[in-house]
């Protein structure tokens, strides 16, 4: 019987950091990830010489790393460290940064770094709470901590401030730098040697990392997402793909001596429509996620209780389609499950037992496979960089152990996915591909939200204004006449390609959020302001205004404005409940890495003078389940101080529940009720309210005189979602959300 063939994709990406009208990079992750992480994976895998894998390298990313590593520039987190005196902007600054990693796996393994830490809400308060030498050590075990910490025990410079552990002066802080510099500049040359030893294979995304399939056009979304709101008129370049596949391969040859072979579409976002550029460009592979091939199969991949597939061959194997009028690239389908316990769930156990369990997992799959002639693929595809914090010792561990097992293992055999793909027999043929993204197998990620609708309209406006200039004696009202110079195009394409990148419509989406979206929000606008200015024409005005019009916690949009929606539970909200306040459940994204979905989507609860208004979207179907929504406030009438449902946790349960009403949906019931608190665990039934449901989406409204409630109120909110009596999800975690309900203009 033939081993099973392991495909291991590391995918490394950040967001293009460099704001284009300033210079600034405002944020210093590449530099840190580079110091931790891309040279790390590499020197892991250089000690098991068996282990066969593939890295994708985001060109820009590797723009940006070089840039720092050869020190053309430094983000602004590192002029700061290194300046002899702050005002409180910088304090501010460093505050907001510096405990930006594990507190529990690295913070806390360090006494002073652990000692800023539990000063830390002081200094927030005030940030005169911390001193300068308070904001020196922050800075510095902040640097220390990004940094590997195999260079951290072997390299004399960093083992030495390690063990100095406080009182860092600026010369310290260069140090650090100065190392971080040299193992940013240490990645290509030991990729190229992986990759010249036949260890390691290369891939790539396009240049700026854009979602290809509504780059070609927008309306494309609505095939996996019917009735999606998407912009009018649709933004439309495919000639832009070409060119941001032509940019990769540009940049990856001139790195690796050799075009690529493969393509991690961003976000694994695909469509029949990219693949002809696809071939073009010379990619012999592409991978997306199994979502996909089962939309594109029209059959379910059914997975048991352990998540194990139980007709895995369907899977674990490369499919062409045609591409035009000739087949296209060969195309591999990422394990949704195998992925999920590397970037999730295995940061929670000890480092040799989530490897046993990996390796478990995969004997097992070649054990239903049970196909003694044909070769199989497994492909393990994900994040590469952004888990290992959480991890003991940066992943080590883990990977060690993983790796090492392949190399013993003689069932298994670890290789690149081209390696897989050159000699092996033909590929199986699809029919046809879906259109979509591992992310639930759509776009909603990066279109459909109001927000994705003003970033998208932006993008097509300065695109369009790109082209009308570049045309002979091409002119703008307010700008200059005449075509630009060939030095002026060459600026603002780049600007715009900048602008295509998926990472600025991600932070747009309602599922996910940062401290930082204001300036991800910016420089999305500065990268196309700067089309206009290289062009030597004024941006527009309604570029200076932000697209995020609210600042958002990772869990809570504030209202901001009346609402009076009618209730329909249609599939997506739209407009009318753009103003309302939101929650998100803690599961979504904070960061860059977004794992499969839960249950709850989102809560919406808005209100307009004299109703209040909630909707909630699921993932899954509101039938079923019992719908429980628990109001509170803070007068003092009869409330209720427990769940009607059991926890599997106990811990779970949330903490200080004061519900005087409970809005209330039985599964499969067709109407919902309104109950008051007796104060004893009972509810009085008030009677049937207003309400809709749909599919995956639930609507109530109630008088706020009803409830006693008034403009300006202050309401608390909790959401359960339960199956036979017992919880299935909850919104928000362990307790009680609070909201207020603003009195708004209603001037026009």
């Amino acid at each position: 019987m033939q081993p099973l063939y392991v495909a291991i994709v590391w995918h490394m990406h950040q967001p293009y950091y460099r704001d284009l009208r300033t210079g600034d990079i405002p944020l210093p992750w590449v530099r840190l990830h580079a110091a931790k992480d891309y040279l790390h994976m590499a020197e892991v895998l250089a000690r098991h010489p068996q282990v066969h894998l593939t890295i994708n390298m985001v060109p820009s990313l590797v723009e940006q790393m070089l840039d720092w590593a050869e020190n053309r520039e430094m983000d602004i987190l590192a002029q700061v460290a290194e300046m002899d005196t702050w005002n409180d902007d910088h304090r501010r600054f460093m505050l907001s940064l510096c405990f930006s990693i594990s507190w529990d796996k690295i913070i806390r393994r360090y006494p002073r770094y652990a000692e800023l830490l539990n000063r830390r809400p002081a200094a927030l308060a005030t940030p005169s709470a911390f001193t300068d030498a308070d904001y020196r050590d922050l800075v510095t075990w902040f640097n220390l901590a990004w940094t590997d910490p195999n260079w951290l025990e072997r390299d004399p410079v960093l083992a030495a401030l390690v063990a100095k552990g406080r009182d860092y002066t600026v010369d310290d802080v260069r140090a650090v730098h100065a190392k971080q510099r040299e193992i940013a500049g240490r990645v290509l040359p030991l990729y190229r040697q992986l990759v010249r030893a036949g260890q390691l294979e290369v891939s790539v995304s396009p240049y700026f990392h854009p979602i290809l399939p509504l780059l070609i056009d927008t309306d494309c979304a609505r095939r996996p997402s019917p009735g999606l709101p998407l912009p009018e008129p649709a933004f439309r370049a495919p000639e832009d793909v070409a060119a941001q596949l032509a940019l990769a391969v540009e940049s990856h040859t001139a790195h690796f001596g050799a075009p690529p072979r493969g393509l991690w579409p961003s976000e694994g976002a695909v469509s029949p429509e990219i693949l002809p550029f696809v071939r073009a460009a010379g990619f012999t592979w592409l991978a997306t996620g199994e979502t996909i091939l089962a939309r594109s199969l029209g059959n379910n991949l059914d997975r048991d209780s352990n998540g194990l597939l139980t007709n895995p061959r369907a899977l674990y194997q490369p499919y062409r389609v045609m591409a035009g009028s000739e087949l296209g690239p060969h195309i591999v389908f990422r394990d949704q499950e195998l992925a999920d316990r590397i970037g999730f769930l295995y940061q929670h156990l000890p480092g040799v037992q989530s490897a046993e369990d990996m390796i478990y997992r995969l004997l097992e799959i070649r054990r239903r496979i049970n196909d003694p002639s044909s070769p199989y693929l497994v492909s393990i595809i994900l994040d590469g960089e952004n888990c290992w914090e959480h991890f003991e010792h940066n992943g080590d561990a883990f990977l060690n152990t993983f790796y090492g097992e392949l190399e013993r293992r003689p069932e298994l055999q670890a290789v690149s996915v081209g390696e897989f793909i050159e000699g092996r027999r033909p590929a199986a043929t699809l029919a046809r591909l879906a259109t979509g993204s591992w992310i639930g197998g759509d776009l909603t990620t990066w279109i459909g939200d109001p927000e994705h609708e003003k970033a998208w309209d932006a993008l097509r406006r300065a695109r369009e204004h790109l082209a009308s200039r570049a045309t002979p004696a091409g002119s703008h009202p307010g700008g200059q006449s005449g075509t630009p110079r060939p030095d002026q195009l060459a600026v603002a394409r780049h600007a715009l390609h900048a602008a295509e990148g998926s990472d600025w419509f991600w932070w747009y989406s309602h599922r996910n959020s940062s401290d930082q979206d204001a300036l991800f929000d910016r420089l999305f606008r500065h990268a196309l302001a700067r089309v206009y200015e290289s062009l030597g024409d004024e941006p527009p005005a309604w570029l200076s205004e932000p697209i995020q019009q609210a600042a958002q916690a990772s869990d809570h949009r504030p209202a901001t404005g009346y609402i009076t929606p009618t209730l329909s539970a249609s599939p997506y909200p739209g407009e009318a409940w753009a103003r309302a306040a939101s929650l998100r459940p803690a599961a979504a994204s904070t960061g860059t890495m977004q794992r499969a979905a839960g249950i709850i989507e989102r809560l919406f609860v808005g209100h307009d003078p004299a109703r209040l208004f909630l909707r909630l979207d699921l993932r899954e179907s509101v039938d079923g389940f019992d719908t429980l929504i628990y109001l509170g406030d803070a007068s003092p009438q009869p409330a209720n101080q427990r769940v009607d449902a059991h926890f599997p946790d106990p811990d779970d349960a949330p903490r200080e529940l004061i519900a005087h009403w409970l809005i209330r949906r039985d599964a499969g019931q067709a109407a919902s009720f309104l109950y008051r608190a007796d104060g004893r665990a009972g509810w009085r039934a008030e009677g049937p309210l207003l309400a809709a449901v749909g599919e995956r989406s639930f609507e109530a409204s109630v008088s706020l005189e009803t409830l006693g409630y008034s403009l300006n109120h202050e309401i608390r909110v909790y959401v359960v979602l339960a199956r036979d009596g017992q919880v299935s999800a909850a919104l928000p975690e362990r307790k009680m959300a609070t909201l207020r309900l603003p009195k708004f203009s209603t001037k026009p």
